[in-house]
Order: C-alpha cells, then structure tokens, then sequence
C-alpha cells in the first residue's frame, strides 16, 4: 500500500537462508521500480514465530514456506490463523521446491492461499499481485 507514502510491505518467510536469500533476489529483480516496496525476508522455524512475525510487519503480501523442517503443520496452522483472525487485505503465496499439485493438495482449504510458487515463478507472483493493486495502492484478493 501506498496510501500516505506507505511503501507496499512484503514478508517472506521460510527456515532456510538461502531460500530467503533467492526469493528476496527475486523480488529485488522483477519488482516494478516505479511502485515503492519494502522487501523482509525473515527466518522462522515454527507456526507461532511466523504468526508474530506476520502481526509485527501487517504486510500486504505474504510468501509463505510451503513446510517448516521443526514443524511440518506450521504453514497451514499459519493459513488458519490468517483466515480465521487476520483483519487486514492480505495476498498469500505458499513456495515449495515440490510439484504445485501436491502443495495444492496440502493447502486445500485455505481460503487465504491464492497462489503457489513453485518453481521459478516468483515473476508471474508479482504479476498477480499488481493485478490486484487497487488505485489507491491497497491490495485486495479476498
């Protein structure tokens, strides 16, 4: 969001740093310059940590790790807290190195998850995320 000279906030979150690394890159690389963003790529090993971390930043546009190594459940109790509790507009992407259906499958159910990134397709994510960029800079996909 831009509203006030907000700059549109982006979270990754996954528990392994080159992970974060690339996709922060990713983003860094086929983010539009014209559109100010502000890019944190943050480690979290379990659910709760990336609940705190998603109520600390408020972002605009969630990347979220498709299974966390400490936690497998993690990324889908945060879908549920995201769908259940989360007040604001939010964009959701999960990320997995794993075949898109299996992830499909994984999340099904969670309303809030409207993208998968699996494989190199952090570009056609931004594409969709600026689709749903209002006039306003407010994103909306719910």
């Amino acid at each position: 969001m831009t509203m006030f000279g907000r700059k549109t906030r982006v979270l990754i979150l996954d528990d392994r740093g080159p992970v974060l690394e690339r996709l922060q890159s990713r983003f860094d690389v086929f983010w539009p310059p014209e559109i100010p963003v502000k890019t944190l790529a943050m480690y979290c090993a379990w659910g709760n940590e990336a609940i705190e971390a998603i109520k600390e930043i408020q972002p605009d546009i969630l990347v979220l790790n498709h299974v966390f190594r400490k936690d497998e459940g993690a990324a889908r109790e945060v879908t549920q807290w995201i769908d259940q509790k989360y007040p604001a507009p939010l964009i959701v992407a999960v990320h997995s190195d794993e075949p898109e259906d299996d992830v499909r499958r994984f999340f099904a159910g969670a309303a809030c998850v409207k993208f998968f990134i699996c494989g190199e397709r952090v570009r056609d994510f931004i594409e969709y995320c600026l689709s749903k960029r209002t006039a306003d800079g407010i994103y909306v996909d719910r």
